[in-house]
Formats: C-alpha cells, sequence, structure tokens
C-alpha cells in the first residue's frame, strides 16, 4: 500500500520521463493473469477495485504517463467520487495500490511507468517514420515538379491572334467506364467524363498522384504510406488510368459508403470491364469470332 511521503527520507526518481504524453491513445495494457490473481483483486471490495482501474487508466492518460498528484481532491475526482471525501479516503488505501511517491511531488505505478515509456518510445519512432514519410514525398514532389506541363507561351499567340492551346486528357471511351448492359447510362457517363476531362486544368504526373493519395487517404483515413500503397493498386485496376481513379474517388468522397475501399474496387472493375459480367461477354464474343470462321479443311 502506499504511505504518506516521508520528508525526512529520501524519494526515489520519477519513474517516466518528464515529456512522456500518451493522451490521445485509446489503448493500455491490462496483464489480466497479473491483474485477477494479485492481492488488489483478491482483498479488495467492489468499490475500491473501480477506484484502482478508474486511477490506473487517469495516470495512463496523465503527463507524465503512469503518475497521479498526491492531492485528495484531484485523486477523488480522477477516482469517480467527485466532491465526496468521506467515501474516497475509506477506499483510498486500496485504490492507490503500488503507487509509490517520487521526488517530484506525484505518485508512479512502476508497471504502469514502465509500460508507458514503452509505448512513448514506440509513438515517438512512428512519428519519426512520419516525418521521414512526409519529408521523401516533399523531396519527390520537388524533383518532379519539371514535370508538369509548361503553360503556352501567351505574348506569341496572342501576336498570331490565336487563342492558346491547352492539351486536355482524352476521356475514357464510354464502354470501359460503364457496365455495357445499359445504352442510356454509357451515354450519359461518357458525356460526364468529358466533361470533367475537359473542365479541369492540365497537371503534371506527380500533381495528379499527390492528389489522388490525398482523396485516397480522406476517403479510407489510413496514413501516407498505406494511402500511397492503395492508391498504386486501384491505378492498376483502372489500367493507370488517373482520370477514371479521380472519378470514383469523387464518386465514393461524395456518397462516403460504408466500406470505401470494396466500392472503389467494385466501381472500377465495373467501370473498366473488369468484372464477371464483362468477361462473360468478352468470352462470348470470342466464341462468336471464331464461329464465324467458315471451315478451311480441303483448300
Amino acid at each position: 500500500m502506499t504511505a504518506a511521503p516521508d520528508r525526512g527520507t529520501a524519494m526515489p526518481a520519477p519513474l517516466s520521463p518528464p515529456d512522456c504524453d500518451l493522451r490521445g491513445y485509446d489503448f493500455m495494457p491490462l496483464f489480466g493473469h497479473r491483474l485477477f490473481s494479485g492481492r488488489l483483486y483478491t482483498h479488495c471490495t467492489d468499490a475500491e477495485f473501480r477506484a484502482a482501474v478508474r486511477l490506473w487508466w487517469s495516470a495512463w492518460n496523465q503527463v507524465p504517463a503512469g503518475s497521479l498528484p498526491t492531492d485528495d481532491r484531484a485523486l477523488a475526482t480522477l477516482a469517480d467520487f467527485g466532491r465526496d471525501l468521506r467515501a474516497w479516503r475509506r477506499v483510498r488505501a486500496r485504490a492507490l495500490d503500488g503507487f509509490v511517491a517520487c521526488s517530484d511531488g506525484r505518485l508512479y505505478h512502476p508497471l504502469l511507468s514502465r509500460e508507458a515509456t514503452r509505448a512513448h518510445a514506440g509513438r515517438l519512432r512512428a512519428q519519426r517514420r512520419r516525418d521521414g514519410d512526409a519529408e521523401r514525398l516533399r523531396r519527390w514532389r520537388a524533383g518532379h515538379a519539371g514535370t508538369a506541363p509548361d503553360a503556352p507561351d501567351a505574348p506569341d499567340d496572342t501576336a498570331a491572334g490565336t487563342p492558346p492551346i491547352i492539351p486536355v486528357p482524352a476521356p475514357v471511351p464510354a464502354a470501359k467506364r460503364v457496365s455495357p448492359c445499359d445504352d442510356s447510362d454509357r451515354e450519359s457517363d461518357s458525356n460526364t467524363s468529358a466533361a470533367r476531362a475537359t473542365a479541369r486544368p492540365p497537371r503534371g504526373g506527380a500533381t495528379v498522384m499527390a492528389d489522388l493519395i490525398a482523396r485516397t487517404g480522406d476517403l479510407t483515413g489510413r496514413g501516407a504510406r498505406q494511402a500511397r500503397a492503395l492508391t498504386g493498386q486501384w491505378m492498376k485496376a483502372a489500367r493507370d488510368d488517373p482520370a477514371l481513379v479521380d472519378a470514383v474517388l469523387r464518386d465514393a468522397l461524395a456518397l462516403r459508403p460504408a466500406d470505401p475501399v470494396a466500392w472503389v474496387v467494385a466501381c472500377l472493375r465495373q467501370r473498366t470491364g473488369d468484372h464477371p459480367t464483362g468477361r462473360e461477354e468478352r468470352r462470348q464474343a470470342h466464341l462468336a469470332a471464331w464461329d464465324a470462321i467458315p471451315d478451311l479443311r480441303g483448300i
């Protein structure tokens, strides 16, 4: 049990680094076998056990993580007793079982402090990886900035009396973008795709891919690395057609389906004809073509 700090004896140093911050983490290790076979579970009342678990979670979210203040009012609030200090003092000894007072004036739990230090180190490593990915992406964008098409020379075109010509990527054929079972849908989607391609100004390949990766991350909630890999898979499924992937991502962001990854894959398969219906139609077309060849025996 935790005794009141004795100012005459030397106190141990804090068990967690001062910058150990795990706020925002929704996970804390419980160590169920150790918990339910220990003296806290076997010797305490229901109120004491509930207060202890509440204080563990509160200590996990304190700074430094794994520590608690020593003030009884603060501890009563963290243990869910509110302003009832009398009820808090009845369970205080058992609820603070395992916590020790340290030289910075806070209470530390050795097990929680050890696990919090490990989790904080993992959090720092993940942040460094994200920063490194962002820096590599920034350098990659800077290195590929020259791949964007240059704007036409306005003074020369104006002098010649000819408006500047901006190259527009060709729209995807209608038969590859929609289901082959409905001609009206094919025609409307073809017009919509052509209008989208005409309305958007030309952009470099790096800018297009960066926009697709950003939309993929916004749609799926994944990090930059996973969004980049997922965008690459969708580009392969779309047969390296960024306009098709961009149109599907815009539709997905507008509709917000429950399973966005499966929805995008299904749309890409449908619009490229790479689905069971499209494959069967192509097989039947190939068989019909072979049947149309006359019998060449005897020639």
